[in-house]
């Protein structure tokens, strides 16, 4: 079976975006996994795979870490559905890994940092001070994402429209069903679903009916994840 490095806050949380994406990979593959909680300070976890974030994944003999190269091993090798329909060289996919990571997440961040750090495990609080708060440059969190709030919640919005385009013309952004490039922006609102009350989202937005089709996949698998 395959093991599953998956990142952990408090009460069993389980917020990672990049997480995210490979476990609903693995569900839209039908294939089932064992879950290996791991910590941000217990990177003794993952050093055989020469990685120190999470995914990492153990599949047999194959040792895959960074949720693209995830991806990818699980299409080449689980015949399954196609995580990458009608994208046969992934451009689109790996256009929407690209935009999420650099521009959806880097707004989102600001917007839930505080959360963030409040809800990690008391064993991991003193790497995520140090190592967010010198990503923003102030360990006073509460007052950083309250600024950033005033104005980054318009601009994570305004920063949606590409998805937004696509989604008022089609259910997900793979077409009629999902597929990988909506587990990589999904992830990114679990993220947020889990870790912080704040609703990123209008509910007239096109973008908000798709994350709640996307809520609805795999029995309810978002909707029934633990959040704040």
């Amino acid at each position: 079976m395959i093991t599953l490095y998956d990142l952990v806050f408090s009460g069993d949380r389980r917020p990672s975006p990049p997480c995210w994406r490979t476990k609903l990979a693995l569900k839209h593959k039908g294939l089932e996994w064992r879950d290996e909680p791991t910590g941000f300070i217990e990177k003794e976890k993952i050093a055989f795979a020469k990685s120190t974030t999470v995914p990492v994944i153990h599949d047999g003999t194959k040792v895959i870490k960074d949720s693209w190269a995830i991806a990818e091993h699980l299409e080449a090798n689980y015949a399954g559905r196609p995580l990458f329909p009608n994208d046969p060289a992934h451009s689109y996919a790996r256009f929407v890994n690209g935009w999420t990571d650099l521009s959806i997440n880097a707004a989102l961040f600001p917007l839930i940092c505080a959360d963030l750090v409040e809800r990690v495990r008391p064993e991991d609080k003193a790497y995520i001070v140090e190592t967010r708060g010198k990503r923003i440059g102030t360990t006073d969190f509460a007052g950083f994402q309250a600024k950033a709030r005033e104005k980054g919640v318009p601009a994570l919005r305004a920063a949606l429209e590409p998805a937004r385009r696509v989604l008022t013309a089609q259910k997900f952004l793979s077409g009629e069903a999902p597929a990988y490039p909506d587990y990589i922006l999904f992830g990114t609102f679990m993220w947020a679903r889990i870790v912080s009350p704040l609703e990123p989202l209008e509910k007239d937005d096109a973008v908000y009916a798709w994350r709640e089709r996307m809520l609805d996949l795999f029995d309810g698998m978002g909707r029934k994840a633990k959040g704040p």
